[in-house]
């Protein structure tokens, strides 16, 4: 390993518009990277001021190497180098430990057969147990002052979200919002109310004897009111049962008009609320038919008359006072039912009838009920009637305390759910987002499963073109970053197209060299057929030439289009280049932060894709190609376009005109034949129909600025 490091001051920023990455400029960065290509393989090449700022007595110190004190770049800036390599007695056991240590070297390739780690089911129990012992389950908590049982955070937090006495929700929108959800037991409660108004209108018949007109047509009016309401809020369903729940089953005008009655009602909390009234004031009705019927004062006088004439007299000729008790009873008990409506409502009409009882008892016909039986040797009558109705009123508020308070607990937990899942979806399209300006979109998902599992994700590809463009004679200062940070955006928004309809994807932007790559996914060619409505939106009028060779070939698809593609996609950037350069010309600024010049290098081949490294995720392409495309940059002119002899030889038979450079000294492979991509002065490809790629120089003459 080459190591290369420099201290001072750097730009550092996030440049372009797509596969955005955080990046950093300057001068020194330079220097860096001119240590590590000048340095020595196994020891680290510092600079001076560098190893200023480490202890010399940890490492080894060596001269720098020749190279760098002949690299122009460092030469700008003259500076000692050296070497450092470690101290052999230095103990490096902690290090290896600490690196075997790391979980996520745990590797896997794509396709193995290991598995990923699982919980074990003992820590999912324990989970699930504290997680359930937090669960908020309502009641009335006491919390002493001797007491030190630590509170949650969150079950706390919930309390306070609710009233101690009433359960509404302090918030009112929260509150509004819930009692206007559907109740979809609704039917349910209704049919336990007709039930009951049936059983109060049995009990004021039984016990009321002498029942006049008035009052049987009070007991039919409540019995028609409650029968309708039931009839409406089970008409629908008796309908799903007797159809044998078919769905295709189609109903008249009259049924879906009360179906829809039914559904109206039921999405609507004024419409239940009035239903609910209504209901409790059929009760009331039939409940005043007995204080109604009744003669206090020939029932007082009846008494008195037993008394003196010793004589026993029917205790229940005026109502039964019990009877009168549980009918109250059970009109409490109903008060408390439905759902969706608001408990203080529930509870201060429940106060009200337990108060509007207590007086009747205790003044209005406080004589019948003094003399009715007691239901406890140490009672008074009317206060055993007064235990009974005020105990059911304490147990009704009790029950259905607990049962609203886990009701809006549940809605409550479901609305944060919702708003996490909605925020866990908004953050998951921010990523998948972030992950499409990164990564190839063909990559994304695939990644992200692999990923989670620990595996390597890579790819092989027969035939891609990989392009370096390099803008030259850049400063890396600020200014100078801000009008590279235009030309690569221009450049960005040119891939758009490309990327969108013929697959060349951006791979990264080092300092000021824009890497490129077509071919990155096998669908190109049918992407390219489905597509034939390009032509009226192309950049480049070079591109009809890749449809009409695929629809004519007859050759073998070997996706040796990828080389024009590419081609094609740098000369563009040479005219974006040039748009960008004339939109400088006219705008006041140094003009030597602006360049018209750019070279860039083409090579063709087999590559290997994947995505490296655990944090910070990078889509890479490792393979011949890339190397050799990298050397035709840093070996090219500027306003050219070098490419390798088998990319030239693939262009040609897209009527491209290739120009034989020459031998070109390439490092690793010694010298090799170039060519240069035929470009006229209007930045158009020069057709010329030949057979092979000439490698004789007197065969073609091109106008190479003197090279």
């Amino acid at each position: 390993m080459r190591i290369g490091v420099h201290s001072g001051t750097l730009f550092a920023g996030v440049i372009g518009e797509a596969k955005l990455q955080y990046d950093i400029w300057g001068t020194d960065v330079n220097i860096a990277s001119r240590l590590e290509a000048t340095g020595s393989p196994g020891y680290v090449h510092v600079s001076g001021r560098t190893l200023s700022s480490l202890n010399a007595e940890e490492y080894r110190i060596y001269p720098g190497t020749e190279a760098a004190q002949k690299d122009p770049v460092l030469q700008k800036h003259p500076m000692s180098t050296y070497l450092l390599a470690v101290i052999p007695s230095r103990d490096s056991d902690n290090i290896i430990s600490v690196v075997e240590g790391v979980p996520n070297l745990d590797l896997q390739t794509v396709g193995s057969n290991r598995k990923s780690l699982i919980l074990k089911p003992d820590s999912l129990s324990d989970e699930m147990r504290e997680e359930f012992r937090k669960m908020p389950v309502g009641g009335l908590k006491f919390q002493f002052p001797w007491s030190r049982r630590e509170r949650n955070v969150k079950i706390e937090k919930v309390e306070r979200d609710l009233g101690l006495y009433c359960v509404a929700f302090k918030d009112k929108s929260v509150e509004w919002n819930y009692l206007h959800q559907p109740d979809y037991i609704f039917k349910y409660s209704v049919a336990l109310g007709w039930g009951i108004g049936c059983c109060l209108i049995y009990i004021q018949s039984v016990n009321n004897s002498d029942l006049f007109y008035t009052g049987v047509f009070i007991d039919i009016m409540a019995f028609f009111v409650l029968t309708f309401l039931l009839f409406i809020c089970w008409y629908k369903k008796v309908c799903w049962w007797h159809s044998g729940q078919n769905e295709l089953r189609s109903y008249g005008k009259l049924s879906c008009a009360i179906f829809h009655l039914f559904e109206k009602i039921q999405h609507s909390f004024v419409l239940r609320l009035t239903v609910y009234m209504m209901i409790i004031v059929c009760y009331y009705m039939v409940l005043s038919l007995i204080l109604m019927s009744c003669e206090k004062d020939q029932y007082e006088l009846d008494i008195i008359e037993s008394k003196l004439y010793n004589y026993d007299m029917d205790p229940f000729t005026c109502f039964h006072p019990w009877a009168y008790t549980n009918m109250m009873a059970l009109i409490l008990g109903m008060s408390y039912t439905f759902a969706r409506i608001p408990f203080a409502l529930k509870t201060f009409i429940g106060c009200i009838e337990a108060v509007a009882f207590v007086l009747v008892v205790c003044f209005q016909y406080a004589f019948i009920f003094e003399h009715s039986v007691t239901t406890s040797p140490y009672l008074k009558a009317e206060i055993a009637h007064s235990c009974r109705v005020c105990m059911m009123l304490i147990t009704m508020y009790a029950k259905e305390r607990q049962t609203e308070f886990n009701t809006k607990m549940n809605y409550k937990l479901n609305l944060d759910l919702q708003k996490k899942q909605k925020s866990a979806d908004v953050t998951n399209q921010s990523i998948i987002i972030l992950l499409n300006n990164i990564l190839p979109s063909h990559v994304v998902e695939v990644y992200l499963s692999s990923i989670a599992r620990h595996e390597l994700y890579y790819e092989n590809y027969r035939m891609v073109s990989v392009m370096f463009a390099m803008l030259t004679n850049f400063q890396m200062d600020l200014p100078s970053l801000r009008v590279l940070n235009d030309i690569i955006t221009a450049f960005d928004r040119l891939l758009s197209a490309y990327k969108q309809y013929y697959v060349v994807e951006k791979i990264k932007v080092v300092g000021c060299t824009y890497m490129a790559a077509c071919g990155l996914d096998f669908s190109l060619i049918e992407n390219i057929d489905s597509n034939s409505n390009f032509g009226s939106t192309s950049l480049s009028s070079e591109l009809e030439q890749v449809r009409s060779r695929l629809e004519s070939s007859i050759r073998e698809r070997n996706h040796d289009e990828v080389a024009f593609i590419m081609a094609t996609f740098a000369l563009d950037l040479m005219r974006v280049l040039s748009v960008c350069n004339k939109a400088y010309a006219g705008k006041p600024f140094d003009r030597a932060l602006s360049t018209g010049e750019i070279r860039i290098g083409i090579s063709t081949g087999q590559i290997m894709a994947g995505v490296v490294g655990a944090s910070q995720p990078h889509y890479d392409i490792w393979g011949n190609p890339v190397n050799m495309a990298s050397r035709m940059e840093s070996t090219g002119l500027s306003g050219h376009i070098q490419v390798t002899k088998e990319t030239a030889q693939t262009l040609e038979e897209f009527d491209v005109m290739c120009y034989y450079r020459g031998l070109t000294f390439v490092k690793g492979r010694g010298e090799i034949p170039t060519y240069f991509v035929g470009i006229d002065k209007d930045l158009k490809f020069m057709s010329k129909k030949i057979d092979r790629v000439s490698e004789n120089p007197s065969d073609l003459k091109p106008d190479l600025d003197g090279s």
